[in-house]
């Protein structure tokens, strides 16, 4: 699979899918089978979820079994109003019966629609290839979000009375009269929003509710509240913050108005019947001890003016301003369904030092994205100011060049309680290293200060492991730098002022990142923000840009190959279409112009300024090959959106896009390819990376083309990287398909200028902006070279989907020269998929893991021509020849040996 283009990959995804069909069932109908179990129910990709926006979610499960070859040949689902109705078997919502189907992705619910914050329960079974059936799942739920503005029965926007109130604190008593059966808060705060009920902050959330284009969309957080309220009095607060100041990048989305929410608590008594509450003008406001909130800026929190107690029943608001009505915003309000940013981890000091007197510089050990926790105890009045930075500069102090205009400062006033006083900020965060302290009462210890790391709580679905500790350690720093940039939206940075959506950076990362981490619900929300053709807020001239706008036309193909969503597909496909054929209108050469785009974006500088790596203010050419790079990406937005039409039953548009596809690649090559037949353009890595792992080069050029980049790589570039973003993404692949994936691993494994392994030995924890040290565009923490992960998995584990959702599967692993050992899995929609060998001299050892209800095609790879593979009992040859064995398996772990 490896040495097929990604055309042709794509053409035999149907022919692998019959080669992978009949024989496996007819071969385990012989056989006792263990029986398969029902695990990992979803709804729309969620477990549990309190507000699930279509009125036809996708249910899906994985299974298990502890024999091999386990398929599903049947399923029956039902549905019911309560778990205890399903526990007796009753279905008094839904059943689809006993359907003769394999799918155990996205199933469709196809009973009635439910009302508006009703909960459905739900399990499923499956009978396996023998017709036996499994137990019933334990019962799993979603429930219906709000729809309509009557759904929040009468809910108003509220604010503070002075529209100027900085991180203005709101407030409400109730009363609850009978026994609380259920309970939630469906909850909209801008800029940001903090819940609290009863003396505590609701759920563990922070930096709620999540940017999104507040003119057309505004997001709603919903909280189970059940076991925050009880019978008798009740407080519910509202702590609103800024988040976004007047110096806000334009590019991003920002409310730039006042402070204020809407709130809808929904009570569920005892005997059924319902107590709600809502925001209007009976409630009260103050300002809070947050006196300054800003993104960039910072967070100044005086604890001399905390409201103690203002949360509970007890406080007495008599001085409180009464709270008034504001306008909605223009958006209409919806549900927040991608994971909720939350605090994922707590980092302790590696070293501290005081580089001056009362000067104290904190080293976490990693660059990360959140913010500082710090106690102290002191008089009232004392002020402690913290400050964060990737870098120190070499007196030890802070160099705070990568945060460009962002003061990253937060400053924290104590009370003055006599006992120990802790702060960590609200609504603010910074990507930092480096905690500078000052004016703290004393000496700080390590124990007295923490980083929080702050993100979108994705969860990690892949692993890799090799005999390189440089390549553990790319791998390792690409994963931070996309969970930095994974807040409520992706961002190109934590650490400047900028922290905008980057649609050509995740164009880059996108099959990385949906491999490192479950990034399904986060991805569907930013296609919901940034629709195909759709540019950046202030930035409309870059809506048709295939290295810009286009990513969102191959990254909802992405959602539907990896976990099935056909529902992100089905929606961003109108727009799909319309950008892919707009372009081909308004080029109607189909050659992308020069002066349009980014192309290669920030290739290494071979200029003096590059001062060996270390750069400089002047350092940094990142515009490349941008009519190049432009036509290449246009071509693989159209073969996606050619594949979309199939998935979704337009057959018409399918060929349609295939012969524009197909045109595209005809211009490409009759525009760059050089007269010899061997380069294209300039001649630079990416201008042949890119046709050869996205499959332009017409087949009987692919060897003079392949020649030609191993001796620019050899000759020219002595063997290093001279590629940006999307040339260092398809590196690996491109070597691969031409055989020289030797020569990758040469690449990444360079520990001078320009490289990983350069970064690497400056102490880089993340990936960087620019391959150089300094630049005049330069933060160490962006995801946009985090793409190179994806080859991890693909070419080194060798783990493909041959179907979307892992139905199907390759695992054809490349075994370069230097690496004795590999080690990938990836936790798909399916289940786990492994790829693990192990070589000793001529010999290796490959083990294979398939999920339940899956099947796949191996490709063992052989290290001499003379090798022979001893199979495991029930693998059946398919094939192969010269450097490897191909064959068929189905679900289980499979262990080949070649020697």
């Amino acid at each position: 699979m490896l040495r097929r283009s990604r055309q042709a990959a794509l053409a035999a995804a149907l022919s692998l899918s019959v080669l992978l069909a009949t024989p496996l069932a007819a071969r385990a109908a012989g056989a006792g089978h263990p029986a398969l179990h029902v695990t990992g129910t979803t709804t729309d990709g969620r477990v549990h979820p309190l507000a699930v926006e279509s009125r036809h979610p996708r249910l899906s499960w994985t299974l298990e079994s502890s024999g091999r070859d386990a398929e599903q040949s049947a399923y029956q689902v039902r549905v019911a109003s309560s778990a205890t109705a399903l526990r007796r078997g009753s279905a008094d919502i839904w059943d689809s019966g006993r359907r003769m189907s394999d799918d155990s992705v996205g199933v469709t619910y196809d009973g009635p629609a439910r009302s508006a914050g009703s909960r459905s329960y739900w399990q499923v079974r499956v009978w396996d290839a023998h017709g036996k059936p499994s137990a019933w799942s334990a019962p799993t739920s979603w429930e219906a979000a709000l729809d309509t503005t009557a759904d929040w029965h009468g809910a108003e926007w509220i604010g503070a009375s002075d529209p100027e109130a900085g991180a203005p604190l709101l407030r409400k008593d109730f009363t609850l009269d009978k026994r609380v059966t259920r309970a939630r808060a469906y909850v909209a705060g801008l800029g940001l929003d903090e819940l609290h009920l009863n003396g505590a902050k609701v759920g563990d959330h922070v930096l709620a509710q999540g940017a999104s284009p507040y003119d057309r969309r505004v997001l709603y957080d919903t909280y189970d509240v059940t076991k925050s309220l009880h019978r008798g009095a009740n407080t519910v607060g509202l702590w609103l913050g800024h988040g976004y100041g007047t110096t806000y990048s334009p590019y991003g989305f920002r409310w730039q108005g006042q402070r204020q929410a809407v709130m809808l608590l929904d009570v569920t008594y005892s005997d059924g019947t319902h107590a709600r509450l809502t925001t209007d003008p009976s409630w009260t406001w103050s300002n809070g001890p947050v006196t300054a909130d800003d993104l960039y800026a910072g967070e100044t929190y005086d604890a001399r003016e905390e409201h103690h107690g203002w949360d509970t029943p007890r406080f007495d608001d008599g001085a409180w301003k009464d709270a008034v009505r504001v306008d909605a915003p223009g958006g209409a309000l919806h549900p927040n369904t991608m994971p909720p940013v939350r605090v994922t981890d707590t980092l302790s000091p590696v070293e501290v030092t005081q580089p001056r007197p009362g000067t104290y510089v904190y080293d976490f050990g990693q660059n990360i994205a959140g913010w500082a926790r710090i106690g102290a105890r002191g008089p009232a009045g004392t002020r402690i100011t913290m400050r964060t930075a990737e870098e120190l500069d070499g007196d030890g102090m802070l160099d705070t060049a990568t945060n460009r205009d962002a003061a990253s400062t937060d400053r924290f006033t104590l009370a003055g309680t006599g006992g120990r006083e802790t702060y960590e900020p609200r609504f603010t965060y910074h990507g930092f290293r480096y905690l500078e302290v000052t004016g703290y009462p004393g000496t700080p210890s390590t124990q007295d200060v923490q980083a929080r790391v702050v993100h979108a709580d994705v969860p990690s679905t892949g692993s890799f492991d090799s005999s390189s500790t440089l390549l553990n350690t790319i791998w390792r720093n690409n994963r931070w730098s996309i969970l930095n940039n994974s807040m409520s939206t992706p961002t190109d940075t934590p650490v400047r002022d900028e922290r905008t959506p980057p649609a050509m950076d995740v164009q880059a990362y996108r099959d990385a990142s949906t491999r490192e981490f479950g990034m399904d619900a986060f991805y569907a929300k930013y296609l919901k923000d940034l629709p195909p053709g759709t540019a950046l807020p202030s930035d409309d001239v870059k809506s048709q840009y295939p290295d810009m706008a286009g990513g969102q036309v191959t990254l909802a193909w992405t959602l539907y190959e990896q976990y099935g969503d056909r529902d992100a597909l089905r929606s961003a496909y109108p727009d799909m279409k319309r950008f892919v054929d707009r372009n081909a209108t308004d080029e109607p050469s189909l050659v992308w112009p020069d002066d349009k785009g980014f192309g290669d974006w920030c290739p290494p500088d071979h200029r003096p300024e590059a001062n060996d790596g270390m750069g400089g203010p002047d350092a940094g050419q990142c515009f490349s090959e941008v009519s190049l790079v432009n036509t290449a990406l246009s071509y693989d937005q159209a073969r996606s959106t050619a594949a979309a039409a199939r998935a979704l039953g337009h057959t018409g548009d399918a060929r349609h896009f295939d012969a524009l596809s197909a045109r595209i690649k005809d211009a490409f090559n009759a525009r760059f390819l050089n007269a010899a037949g061997d380069t294209y353009g300039s001649g630079r890595q990416v201008t042949s990376i890119l046709p050869l792992a996205l499959g332009l080069v017409p087949d009987d050029r692919v060897k003079a083309v392949g020649d030609q980049l191993v001796r620019t790589i050899t000759d020219h570039d002595d063997s290093h990287l001279d590629t940006g973003i999307f040339g260092t993404r398809y590196l690996v692949d491109a070597l691969a398909r031409i055989g020289h994936v030797d020569l990758a691993m040469t690449m990444l494994e360079q520990r001078s200028y320009p490289g990983f392994g350069f970064e690497i030995a400056h102490g880089a924890t993340t990936s960087w902006e620019q391959w150089l040290y300094s630049s005049s565009m330069e933060t160490h923490d962006h995801a946009m070279f985090a793409g190179i992960n994806t080859s991890l998995y693909t070419v080194l584990g060798g783990i493909r989907p041959a179907s979307p959702t892992y139905r199907d599967i390759a695992i054809t692993p490349s075994v370069p020269a230097g690496l004795d050992h590999v080690s990938a899995t990836q936790d798909t929609v399916r289940g786990r998929v492994g790829s693990t060998w192990r070589r000793s001299g001529d010999a290796l050892t490959l083990t294979v893991t398939v999920p339940a209800n899956s099947r796949a095609l191996v490709t063992v790879p052989l290290l001499t021509q003379d090798a022979r593979v001893r199979a495991p009992e029930g693998a059946e040859r398919r094939g192969g020849g010269g450097h490897g064995a191909t064959y068929r398996v189905g679900s289980g772990t499979w262990t080949f040996t070649a020697r």
